[in-house]
């Protein structure tokens, strides 16, 4: 096994430094791209002889600190694999204080510290471990034998019966089950007036306590709205893919918001605007698999070039034959509904984002910048200066 060219696709793929530790503490391989001095494992060695000297178990050490950032450490004969540090949660002037003050890592060396989803981490460590050691395991056991599952059995239950009772005790039920099945509906159906009637209705009950917090209180409730009407919205016929890029932006938004009303309101804004969108898809009755899958493969790849062989090869038929039904199912070819949709990209990015023309020639793989005003024009009939010149002075407008 060449060991060094695995570890350096491991960093790869999980975007962390992996070192290759001595029983001594000295760090013997190296791979990733941190600076020493942005490396607690480097900055504190004293923290590094505690990794080292944590009592050796039959599966992947995890240690964490500050809930917030994991190391992972696997051992072999004469010495240790150790994975990390990244941050699972996202940076915070809280953890880079903490980062500093702990570890000695240099100024705001803390916000260096790798990002990485909590199930992607989880997914490369059991990997290499079976690499290793030729040992599976799941990642709920992973999670739960370093005591990390969150809540046990008898935890989860006994949380809910206190919820239950307290509820029963206090006579407050939740809102009813009926009318939030209409609202989703209206949505389902792209049904604005629908969405709007249901969410007018009156009712005895309110909603589940999700915080202590007030302001976590209107964002979890946010959360969680947001979260059912793109999925009302993949099943009245948006794309997928589509549908979770909105529901992420949505989010992203709330947890920006300070302001419990102007979280509320940017809730339901969401939702109207799921509906709006499975609306236009109501336009046109005539569904068809395949459409939908290549439909769904251009949302993903428009900041690439597409060539039709390739989503034909995605889903499985002949691009040949994809051309046709395409051409006849939309009534438009494949490379105008790319052109179209890549156009009606840019137009977002114009008017809601600050990069430049250039910067969004080049994200959309336009040839060159004078590419992309060419196509943009001749599909709206305005340049892009034009364009955001236009309608950022009406979405200004709409905001004030």
């Amino acid at each position: 096994m060449n060991r060094k060219f695995l570890l350096e696709q491991w960093v790869n793929i999980l975007r962390c430094d992996i070192l290759i530790v001595g029983m001594d503490c000295e760090i013997r391989e190296s791979y990733g791209g941190m600076p020493r001095e942005m490396n607690p494992l480097c900055t504190d060695p004293a923290f590094l002889c505690r990794l080292m000297e944590r009592k050796e178990k039959d599966y992947p050490d995890i240690y964490c600190e500050k809930q917030a950032v994991l190391y992972a450490v696997i051992p072999l004969e004469q010495e240790k694999v150790i994975m990390g540090p990244v941050n699972v949660t996202g940076s915070s002037n809280e953890l880079d204080d903490f980062m500093i003050r702990t570890h000695f890592v240099r100024g705001m060396a803390a916000h260096m510290v790798p990002c990485c989803e909590l199930k992607l981490f989880g997914a490369g460590v059991l990997a290499l471990y079976h690499v290793f050691t030729g040992r599976e395991m799941t990642a709920e056991d992973l999670w739960e034998k370093n005591g990390l599952q969150g809540m046990t059995q008898k935890e989860a239950r006994s949380s809910v019966q206190k919820i239950i009772f307290s509820r029963q005790e206090n006579g407050i039920p939740h809102n009813p089950y009926d009318q939030e099945r209409r609202e989703l509906d209206s949505i389902r159906r792209g049904d604005r007036e629908m969405l709007r009637l249901s969410l007018g209705e009156t009712y005895r009950g309110e909603v589940g306590r999700l915080s202590h917090s007030e302001i976590r209180q209107a964002r979890n409730i946010a959360i969680c709205v947001i979260t059912l009407a793109s999925r009302a919205a993949i099943e009245g016929g948006l794309l997928p893919e589509e549908a979770f890029s909105m529901a992420d932006g949505f989010i992203q938004k709330i947890e920006e918001l300070t302001n419990i009303v102007q979280i509320d309101g940017a809730m339901r804004q969401a939702e109207y605007e799921f509906a709006d969108e499975v609306s236009k898809r109501h336009e046109k009755p005539e569904k068809n698999e395949l459409i939908e899958k290549t439909k769904n493969y251009i949302f993903q790849n428009l900041h690439g070039e597409i060539r039709i062989g390739e989503i034909g090869k995605q889903i499985g038929v002949s691009s040949t034959y994809l051309s046709d039904l395409f051409h006849r199912v939309e009534g438009m070819t494949i490379r105008r509904y790319i052109r179209r949709e890549k156009v009606r990209l840019a137009e977002s990015l114009l008017r809601y984002s600050e990069y430049s023309v250039k910067d969004i020639a080049n994200y959309l793989a336009f040839s060159s910048q004078s590419h992309l005003g060419r196509i943009f024009k001749e599909e709206t009939g305005m340049t892009p200066a034009k364009y955001r010149q236009k309608y950022r002075f009406w979405h200004r407008n709409e905001n004030t």
